[in-house]
């Protein structure tokens, strides 16, 4: 169960990183304002280049073969989380569609990237993107029309296209094609910057919770029940169609990659879109905020049961 180690020491590693962007927030060193300006820093310029770096590598037909294995596991189980829970949330509470958002969509750049890189270099973040495609395809179209409650436009199709996600994932899949390298004195800084990601990320994420607060968190049972979907029965039900498909031949670092991505906690964006839409933005951050503490321990453990089961099984 090497992986699941890995995971679990990253995870506690995440943890003291998270205390840190929590302590900031309490002394004063961060701000509301502050935090979303972070956020969005992160997840509009450090992470897609920490993407676009993953891309920068020789052109491997095998590579190949398991981004494509990727991308069909990661639309398979990005629909499945959004189709279960549509099941398990139903129209009946005030906020079902922040809780349906909870569900469905997880934190896999926020969370994920860090992670996979910490566990399986920049080929996990390279198998990752196939997800990150996977949830900004969904995200803007089923999670613009669940939250606004307006059909998906043109304009809106196009924003998938033009998010700096889908952006960095395009121009590096060209370069990967192509066989372009960027000159090292650009490859360099860009190398520096991504390395930002992780202690950002989790920075922010320690902040946001601290805006939410941590007792409002813990203290809906209703977050709890739901969380328990988003971070345990949906992820083991997304192991054995991985666990078949490893049966098939899939690869194993594309589809142990993935897997990180589907077992993270609540999307952040969860948040961002409730704003958005004028929807109840604090419980979003209650969601955010119990699911990022307890993946801590969770992501590990859903790790350990893949390699399990992958043991018994393959």
């Amino acid at each position: 169960m090497n992986s699941a180690l890995i995971i679990a020491f990253q995870a506690g590693v995440m943890l003291i990183l998270l205390l840190f962007g929590y302590v900031l927030y309490k002394a004063k060193f961060l701000d509301e304002n502050s935090t979303k300006r972070l956020s969005n820093i992160t997840i509009s310029i450090i992470s897609p280049i920490v993407i676009f770096n993953a891309y920068q590598t020789e052109f491997d037909p095998e590579l190949l073969k398991g981004l494509l294995t990727a991308l069909a596991l990661a639309f398979a189980s990005q629909g499945l989380t959004v189709l279960a829970a549509r099941l398990v949330v139903r129209k009946t509470h005030k906020d079902f569609e922040v809780e349906r958002f909870a569900l469905g969509y997880s934190n896999c750049a926020f969370m994920g990237i860090p992670l996979a890189e910490a566990t399986y270099g920049s080929e996990g973040v390279f198998y990752l993107t196939a997800y990150i495609t996977a949830f900004n395809v969904f995200m803007w179209t089923h999670g613009v029309v669940m939250m606004s409650g307006k059909k998906i436009t043109g304009k809106g199709l196009l924003k998938i296209l033009v998010s700096p996600a889908v952006l960095s994932i395009i121009l590096g899949l060209v370069c990967f094609f192509t066989g372009f390298r960027m000159p090292e004195i650009i490859r360099e800084p860009l190398n520096y910057l991504g390395s930002l990601n992780t202690p950002l990320a989790m920075t922010v994420s320690g902040a946001t919770i601290a805006v939410s607060g941590i007792k409002s968190c813990f203290t809906k049972k209703r977050v709890y029940f739901l969380q328990a979907f988003r971070l345990v029965i949906f992820p083991m039900i997304i192991v054995m169609m991985y666990v078949l498909a490893r049966h098939f031949g899939a690869n194993g670092t594309a589809v142990s990659s993935i897997l990180v991505a589907a077992a993270a906690p609540t999307a952040s964006a969860t948040i961002m879109f409730s704003h958005k839409f004028g929807k109840n933005a604090e419980y979003a951050s209650n969601h955010f905020a119990a699911s990022t503490i307890l993946s801590i321990a969770t992501m590990p453990l859903v790790l350990a049961f893949y390699e399990l089961m992958c043991g018994w099984l393959l």
